[in-house]
């Protein structure tokens, strides 16, 4: 309101400080908006997003984290280049560089969100898509699961593979990105609760006779239901996980 006010009836001056503040107020209130999409917000789990077949379970997931991640970039590099226009030259070199740093991420992004996230689960391995890499394992070659950081700044669920995993394959790669001897499942991406997800792989991780489930022509009703995924998982699975967290109730 107050560059729209500054910029009407002024001089090219003032028009041009109008814009500035404009761009700093976008800048200002995507940071918060971007961080409610991110932490707070959190839509209805949708089973639409889960396919079944005889051979595999796909779980899709959203571009909305990506989406937005992308907007805020967008938003600050914009903004950036509009401060550093209106500022002198001392500062006109600082915002020079963090424009070229958020053009770095933005190309970063629109070259990720074309990958649609997605988690499949078979009787022989797991494949997931993120934010940099499209790749797979055996379970038998999985040697840890972890909740840790991502590369995009959400929390996954980081496989760890076994020295010289011999089905680790990669599909697609992400140009940034750092070969590492791990996979990341984007939980929050995917339309299910994220702990029912967590406590499914490591299900199929540690008892192989658990992943007839996936097999079966249909979605496994624990990535559903949480009474059910709760009752059946081994007692000395997912214990220290249901200590902290709890799953969400069903709508």
């Amino acid at each position: 309101m107050a560059a729209a006010g500054l910029a009407v009836g002024a001089d090219a001056e003032a028009r041009r400080w109008a814009l500035v503040v404009a761009a700093v107020a976008g800048m200002f209130w995507i940071v918060p908006a971007d961080l409610f999409v991110l932490v707070l917000y959190r839509p209805r789990r949708d089973p639409a997003t889960v396919r079944a077949s005889v051979t595999e379970v796909e779980i899709l997931g959203s571009r909305r984290f990506a989406g937005w991640t992308l907007a805020t970039a967008l938003t600050w590099l914009v903004g950036s280049c509009i401060v550093a226009g209106a500022v002198d030259a001392a500062w006109r070199l600082f915002w020079i560089v963090v424009a070229v740093l958020l053009l770095v991420v933005v190309i970063d992004h629109l070259l990720s969100i074309g990958h649609v996230r997605r988690l499949v689960l078979t009787r022989n391995g797991v494949r997931a898509t993120s934010f940099r890499t499209d790749a797979e394992v055996a379970w038998d070659d999985m040697a840890a699961l972890r909740w840790t950081q991502g590369p995009d700044g959400l929390m996954v669920a980081r496989i760890e593979l076994k020295p010289g995993a011999a089905s680790y394959v990669e599909h697609w790669r992400h140009p940034f990105a750092q070969r590492r001897e791990t996979i990341d499942v984007e939980l929050p991406s995917l339309g299910l609760d994220p702990l029912l997800v967590m406590m499914a792989l490591q299900l199929y991780w540690l008892v192989p006779s658990a992943r007839a489930e996936v097999a079966g022509g249909r979605p496994p009703a624990r990535l559903f239901d949480a009474d059910l995924a709760v009752g059946s998982v081994p007692a000395e699975l997912g214990t220290d996980w249901l200590a902290s967290f709890r799953p969400r109730a069903q709508h």
